[in-house]
C-alpha cells in the first residue's frame, strides 16, 4: 500500500519535517478524489492525512463491493431468462 510504503521512506530520512512530508505525498498520490480533496483542503498534521486516506480508502472498497454486487445480480437474472438455475432470496 503507497501509505505505508511512503511512511516507511519518510521515517528513514532525518531531520524531515511533517510539511515537506505532506507536500511530498500530495504531489506523488495519483489524480482522483482523494488527491483532489486534498487540495481542496489541505490536512493540519499527517494523522489527519492519514485518517482521510483511510476513509477513502474504505469509501472505495465500499464502491467496489457496491459494484461486484450489481454485476453478479446482473448475471443471477440473466440465468434465469435463459432457464439456467434460479436463485432465491431469502425473505
Amino acid at each position: 500500500m503507497f501509505m505505508e510504503r511512503f511512511e516507511k521512506v519518510a521515517l528513514g530520512i532525518r531531520n524531515l519535517s511533517p510539511e515537506v512530508t505532506m507536500h511530498h505525498m500530495i504531489i506523488a498520490l495519483k489524480p482522483g478524489p482523494f488527491a483532489d480533496s486534498l487540495c481542496k483542503k489541505l490536512a493540519t498534521n499527517l494523522d489527519e492525512l492519514r485518517q482521510r486516506a483511510s476513509k477513502f480508502m474504505q469509501m472505495e472498497e465500499l464502491r467496489e463491493f457496491r459494484n461486484q454486487v450489481r454485476i453478479d445480480g446482473g448475471e443471477r437474472r440473466g440465468m434465469e431468462r435463459e432457464g439456467g438455475p434460479t436463485v432465491r432470496r431469502a425473505r
